[in-house]
């Protein structure tokens, strides 16, 4: 059965447990069964032969499996515009509270705004509607549940329309992941500076 939901299908059955979702999920998308959070370096971007393999860091082995339900739970598919989609919704319901969790993600914000303008800001202002399940305590529980209940706690019920305050708030978080992203780049002209 296919799903839409706020335009964005997934092929999954609202009335399938969590659990049985993402299994589905990870079949699909080609991951382990556990998500790949047991291994020690995953890729965060691949493309045939090339592929840039960083640890699995702590942080991220605990995220993962909840950021895995989110993408179930919203219908944003795993792919880059699902993964702007997912960090800007994730970034306004309730990110990951972690440091390096933040500055690893900021970016897909401000890439969202770049290439994707609109549906990274639909996202967002659904997400203000909305929260993360980073705060639940029993994954196991969550996995029990629903697809289709689940998303009533989670998700608006119904389409969400941006608000001013939305505009400045979105436009503040375009500005901090431009800022994460150029830091690179002000180092490197610093360094060259202080070369020459």
């Amino acid at each position: 059965m296919s799903l839409t939901t706020f335009g964005i299908s997934m092929n999954l059955d609202p009335h399938l447990t969590l659990r049985e979702a993402r299994n589905i999920f990870y079949q699909e998308n080609g991951f382990p069964v556990d998500g790949g959070i047991s291994q020690d370096r995953w890729s965060p971007i691949g493309c045939r032969d090339l592929k840039v393999y960083l640890p699995n860091f702590k942080w991220r082995r605990k995220a993962v499996p909840i950021h895995d339900l989110h993408h179930i739970l919203t219908g944003y598919e795993f792919c880059p515009t699902g993964e702007f989609q997912m960090s800007a919704w994730e970034f306004a319901a309730g990110r990951y509270p972690n440091i390096y969790s933040t500055l690893f993600c900021i970016p897909l914000v401000g890439m969202g705004a770049l290439l994707i303008p609109r549906r990274t800001f639909a996202a967002f202002v659904r997400g203000r509607r909305s929260k993360t399940l980073y705060f639940e305590m029993d994954y196991e529980k969550l996995l029990n549940r629903t697809i289709q209940d689940l998303r009533k706690d989670v998700l608006p019920r119904e389409e969400v329309r941006p608000t001013v305050r939305n505009y400045f708030e979105y436009t503040a978080l375009v500005a901090c992941s431009a800022l994460v992203m150029s830091i690179p780049f002000i180092l490197l002209a610093a360094i060259l500076i202080g070369v020459m």
